[in-house]
């Protein structure tokens, strides 16, 4: 028995979609969030590098190219004045757009004859030559040649976003991958055989692993308590101005007869797949891929969900589909859907309550690092304050808790506060639920995973 003398007992939040490894591994590099211009980004990249050893690559990651008094990315020869010929490139926080320096498109072999990859973009000048900007699937033309980080990196960096999570009262995490990474399992497993992994995992597998992940008899729900296999990943469309409209164009990473065939494998696996569809065509094409496939019992997800109007609502409900979002982009689409998106009726962007009332689950989440920070109070209030599709305050807490478990079904072990359930606990103060305002900036007092302190004091 505690006696917590008059505070608040919440179930452990569940954030059902954050980068974990890749925000751990971008604490290593140059934090580039808050940047004004281009040239703010090379000085914080100069000063950044001096850390690093003779041979190391160099990362950063953060900037909005919105937020810079240049409105545009840092062409390939800025970053070359900070970073010489060390091979270096540089993350958007949208996690959609990568800026190379000219050793790294280099050592990519990226020159003017080089083709557009399937589903990405390579940024050119006048005369064809790259100017070091990668869209979408053509981020990975350097990435896939960078040396890779070592397993005792990914688990530091694991652990430092694992301090993070429980400092914000989130006790499981669904972690997704932008590719292969086979390591990240390894580095996860490893942290919990030592004692160290503190939150449960909901490991994500790229596309990439499909097969190899059937022929070893994975499985949806894979795994035990702490540590399991997810879904299988997939990119679908691309973010912000590149997201697949019904009305015409974006980009289609994935394209609709290539998702047909991957949801039908993976279905026949028994393995759920989570994918990210922003615009409206990109997710009836997901309706259309798990229709086709009969998948209904597997829980396929549609990460972000965020242009879905009422014939997709109610696809999704009857398909058994599960809406993974982020709060967060209910604010977002006010200034996206004049910006991005075509004129259409605001009551389809971010449909909380819409959804809901459709009969499509709902679970939210953080997108950890596009939120840089993953606290589940702002958005939570987001949600409960949108004028169009705002959802009551207990339907919000339900999505971050007992919906992610939902999600990756686990809804019989955690995510509420009843007998025999998983002791995924957070301590608050004063009871949230009771606060008028002022919740945005809410923490919890202690944290308990599996009944042990993990975090503060009680």
């Amino acid at each position: 028995m505690v006696n917590l003398r008059g505070s608040a007992v919440l179930p452990g939040f569940n954030d059902a979609h954050a980068h974990v490894v890749y925000y751990g591994l971008t604490r290593f590099g140059a934090d580039l969030g808050g940047a004004r211009s281009v040239a703010e980004i090379v000085e914080r990249m100069k000063l950044h590098s001096r850390t690093l050893a003779p041979r190391e690559w160099q990362q950063g990651m953060g900037y909005r190219s919105d937020e810079l008094a240049e409105r545009r990315h840092p062409h390939r020869r800025e970053l070359d004045r900070a970073t010489g010929r060390r091979p270096a490139f540089i993350d958007e926080r949208g996690g959609h757009a990568r800026v190379a320096n000219s050793a790294a498109l280099e050592a990519a072999g990226i020159t003017s004859e080089t083709p557009n990859p399937h589903g990405g973009k390579i940024g050119r000048d006048a005369d064809r030559s790259p100017n070091g900007l990668l869209l979408e699937s053509a981020m990975r033309l350097v990435a896939d040649i960078q040396p890779p980080h070592s397993i005792q990196r990914r688990k530091q960096g694991i652990l430092l976003a694992q301090r993070l999570f429980l400092s914000r009262g989130i006790t499981s995490v669904g972690a997704a991958v932008n590719r292969g990474f086979a390591d990240d399992l390894r580095a996860y497993e490893e942290l919990a055989a030592a004692g160290r992994l503190r939150v449960r995992i909901n490991e994500f597998l790229s596309w990439e692993l499909l097969d190899a992940a059937s022929q070893l008899g994975v499985r949806a729900g894979f795994g035990g308590a702490l540590l399991r296999a997810g879904p299988i990943k997939v990119f679908v469309d691309g973010g912000a101005e590149r997201v697949a409209v019904r009305s015409g164009g974006g980009t289609w990473r994935t394209t609709p007869t290539e998702l047909r065939e991957l949801v039908m494998r993976a279905t026949r696996a028994e393995l759920q797949v989570a994918a990210h569809a922003i615009g409206d065509a990109a997710i009836e094409a997901m309706c259309d891929a798990v229709e086709a496939a009969q998948g209904g019992r597997l829980r396929h997800r549609v990460e972000h969900c965020t242009i879905c109007p009422p014939d997709l609502q109610a696809r999704m409900a009857r398909l058994g589909m599960v809406a993974v979002m982020q709060p967060m982009a209910a604010r977002f689409t006010r200034v996206a859907s004049a910006i991005f998106f075509p004129v259409r009726d605001r009551a389809d962007l971010a449909p909380h309550a819409r959804l809901l009332r459709a009969g499509v689950p709902l679970a939210f989440s953080s997108d950890l690092p596009v939120s840089p920070d993953p606290n589940p109070w702002p958005g939570i209030q987001v949600a409960v304050d949108d004028q169009v599709n705002g959802i009551s305050l207990l339907s919000a807490l339900k999505a971050y808790t007992a919906g992610g478990a939902y999600a990756s079904f686990e809804e019989s072990d955690k995510g509420t506060l009843d007998v025999g359930m998983l002791a995924d606990l957070q301590v608050y103060e004063q009871d949230p639920i009771d606060l008028e305002s002022g919740r945005d900036g809410l923490r919890p007092r202690a944290v308990l995973v599996g009944g042990v302190r993990a975090f503060g004091s009680l």
